[in-house]
Order: structure tokens, then sequence, then C-alpha cells
């Protein structure tokens, strides 16, 4: 019975070495773990600045081109505005002219 009861004690013996080797593998572990977030951290947070100064940058550039062209549109619509202004201008006379004399013909042919 000896021989089992001291088969037994080496075997709780092994049982909580083996518990305390695996806590202080677990402790070791989570201790890496900081470490190395403590260690990127910096380098994440400038990288997600730098994309963000990047996105920002490409935002303004974006939102410049659309009101240069937004500008452009409205300064070829406002030269559209008065070519047609202005050929009206022209020709307004001879058309009314025209209409004018076509509508005495008509009148002047029904009679």
């Amino acid at each position: 019975m000896s021989a089992l009861h001291e088969i037994l004690s080496v075997l709780l013996g092994a049982e909580s070495e083996a518990k305390r080797i695996i806590s202080e593998a677990k402790a070791e572990s989570l201790g890496v773990i900081k470490t190395t977030q403590e260690i990127f951290l910096p380098d994440r947070e400038s990288r997600m600045r730098m994309a963000r100064e990047q996105a920002k940058g490409l935002m303004e550039n974006a939102l410049t081109a659309a009101q240069t062209e937004a500008r452009q549109i409205h300064d070829l619509g406002g030269e559209e505005r008065e070519r047609v202004s202005r050929r009206f201008d022209e020709n307004a006379d001879t058309v009314i002219a025209g209409l004018l004399a076509e509508t005495v013909n008509a009148i002047l042919s029904e009679v």
C-alpha cells in the first residue's frame, strides 16, 4: 500500500507542478502580448493618423475639383445664355417681320 501511496503522491505532485507550469506560461504569454501591443501601438496609431491625413487631403482635393467644375459649368451656362440673348436680339426683328408678312399674305389671299 505504501507503493500505491507513493505513486499517488508523485502523481499529485506532478499535477501541481503541471498546473504551476501552465499558470506561469499563461502569465508569460500575457506579458509578451502586452509588451508586443505596447511596442506596436504607437506605430499603428501613426499609420492611422497618416491614413486620416491622406483621406482628408483627398477629400479636400475632390471638393476643390467639384467647386471648380461647378464654377466652369455656371460660367459656360452664362455665356450660352448671353449668346442666345444676343442672337435673339439680332434676329427678332427679321423673324417678326417675316411672320407678319406671312400673316398679312395669308389674310390678303383669303379676301
